[in-house]
């Protein structure tokens, strides 16, 4: 502030008095020497004292201005002296002493010379609307964000369920722009809470996603989130470096993403807990209003509504197509009985009729009973199966534990397999391969035979019927106490849509096949059962025109003789 000038009048005297004295900011520009007095209300406003100031010009005046106000300022000051307006006002930023901004109102106007102001000049009042201007803001914000989340909230109402993902992301998009966070995000829980996906997400310009790491996830690894998620809370990280100690599991994943704050709130639907939407900082500290949380929670029930109504129809439309392929596969089945029973049956009847009446010459006779004998152990053979589907109930099968040799189960096989290679009448256009591993024919371990036979059956009838020249190997081994099987033939293969579909019941490679190849369909879907009740693995590698690869893999307990194999039963 300019040092003070002699006072020459008494009217002078009075109004310099009355200059300093007054409690509102006070200014005077004198335009050709471009000096501005100020009384001490106007410093104070800003938290200097006068003499701080000194001396007072435009250019002090406009840097003590928020660098987006000054042009406005200038203008607004050129524009009144260029008018000779008596009133003018304009709001601006000035900065504090202490770094905040305020926010002050000028109001003012251009007098002219007289006695006391010899030339034209610049006069006004500086007032604090600080508080206004926030109350005012707030108000805005308030009416703003209320308006955001009532469309966001409506725009999920009536949506076709096809339209929820689209919806959810747009959801996001909306609310990370509006509250200027980094990343928005949807989780959801699935296997009864056990794991998570990050199903949803959005992210600023330069923020690195993060949906692609963030599938599959136990949900064990945030135990301490969860126990506030699980009671339908919310989660405020105002700064994640804070994090108590029982929450080091989430820091040091939210940190290894350089999250900075966060907030995440749950998303629920009568009781259950379907996920949560996040709301990440990276850049810099995110703080969230009360109010803003509770906005967030009813954006969060509008999602959980819509992903219900998804979740239900999806559901809806399984248990459709599962009951139209459950028609289908009846119709099959039946179709595929009738088939395989009938086809015997009339073997059966026909050459026993013929036999009946003697129609049949003596050197035929042998000839004709082989052909009945044959249809009647297919017949027999369609009968066992069925009755093996009626047991295939996992739940009333009991796994019988036995002591055995992998050299005496070699030779079980061994002897299955040449036996249905003759059966087949395959001898001469099909070469056997035995590659059992030593590892495997002197092993002393521990498990349930007849089923493992029971699989081993099942996969070497497939290799046989579905190969009609070429080879079949049949390798068997243990490492790490498990004991595998590979059946590998050169048949007709199976391509990759149907390799996912033959462990069902009653399916097989096509319908063209079932009726060249014969069989009902349930054999590799019984093996996989039983595999199952042995805590094992059925597995298939196909390539269509050049065969398949079966691998059974089996959970054993080893010995090391008969002895000792004998106490552990």
């Amino acid at each position: 502030m300019e040092q003070k000038q002699q006072i020459e009048s008494p009217q002078e005297s009075i109004l310099q008095n009355a200059f300093n004295a007054a409690q509102t900011g006070v200014w005077h520009w004198d335009i050709d020497q471009d000096r501005i007095r100020i009384n001490d209300a106007w410093a104070r406003l800003i938290g200097y004292a006068p003499e701080e100031l000194a001396p007072f010009d435009t250019a002090h005046w406009l840097n003590l201005c928020h660098p987006e106000d000054r042009k406005r300022v200038s203008d607004t000051l050129s524009r009144a002296l260029k008018m000779k307006n008596k009133h003018f006002s304009f709001r601006t930023r000035l900065r504090h002493k202490n770094g905040d901004w305020i926010w002050g109102q000028f109001n003012g106007g251009v007098t002219e010379p007289d006695s006391i102001n010899e030339r034209p000049a610049l006069s006004g009042t500086l007032t604090d609307v600080t508080e206004l201007y926030h109350s005012k803001n707030n108000l805005r914000y308030r009416y703003e964000i209320e308006k955001l989340v009532s469309e966001i909230t409506s725009n999920f109402v009536g949506i076709p369920f096809q339209d929820t993902d689209k919806t959810i992301d747009q959801a996001l998009q909306k609310i990370g722009q509006f509250m200027n966070v980094d990343r928005c995000y949807v989780f959801q829980f699935r296997e009864n809470g056990t794991l998570m996906d990050n199903t949803h997400e959005w992210h600023t310009k330069g923020i690195k996603p993060q949906m692609g790491h963030l599938q599959n996830l136990p949900s064990s690894i945030f135990p301490w989130w969860m126990n506030s998620l699980s009671k339908f809370e919310h989660l405020y990280i105002q700064r994640v470096k804070d994090l108590p100690t029982e929450a080091i599991s989430e820091k040091e994943i939210l940190q290894s993403q350089s999250i900075i704050s966060l907030l995440v709130v749950p998303i629920h639907y009568q009781q259950k807990l379907l996920g949560f939407i996040g709301f990440d900082s990276v850049v810099r500290e995110k703080e969230w209003l009360e109010a803003d949380i509770h906005l967030m929670n009813t954006v969060a029930h509008a999602v959980a509504s819509a992903l219900n109504a998804k979740n239900f129809q999806e559901a809806l439309v399984l248990a459709k197509e599962k009951a139209e392929e459950s028609d289908q596969i009846k119709s099959a089945f039946l179709a595929t009985i009738n088939h395989e029973l009938r086809t015997p049956l009339h073997h059966i009847l026909g050459f026993s009729d013929l036999l009946r009446m003697r129609k049949i010459p003596v050197a035929e006779i042998s000839n004709f009973a082989d052909k009945i004998y044959k249809s009647g152990k297919n017949l027999l053979q369609i009968i066992e199966d069925i009755l093996s589907l009626a047991q295939a109930d996992e739940s009333s099968v009991k796994v019988r534990k036995e002591y055995l040799l992998g050299k005496d189960l070699f030779i079980q096989h061994k002897s299955l397999l040449d036996e249905m290679l003759k059966s087949a009448s395959k001898e001469q256009s099909l070469k056997l391969h035995y590659n059992p591993c030593p590892s495997f024919l002197n092993s002393y371990f521990i498990s349930d035979n007849s089923k493992i036979n029971q699989v081993i059956i099942n996969l070497l009838k497939n290799a046989i019927k579905f190969t009609n020249s070429g080879s079949i190997e049949y390798r068997a081994e243990i490492k790490n106490k498990e004991l595998s099987f590979h059946i590998k033939d050169t048949g007709i293969g199976i391509t990759q849509d149907q390799q996912k579909l033959i462990f069902d019941f009653f399916r097989q490679v096509d319908d063209s096949s079932t009726r060249i190849y014969s069989g009902v369909g349930i054999g590799l879907a019984i093996s996989k059962r039983i595999t199952t009740i042995l805590q094992g693995e059925l597995t298939v590698c196909s390539i269509p025109g050049k065969g398949s690869t079966f691998t059974l893999k089996i959970p054993i307990e080893t010995a090391v003789n008969l002895q000792k194999a004998t106490r552990n039963l």
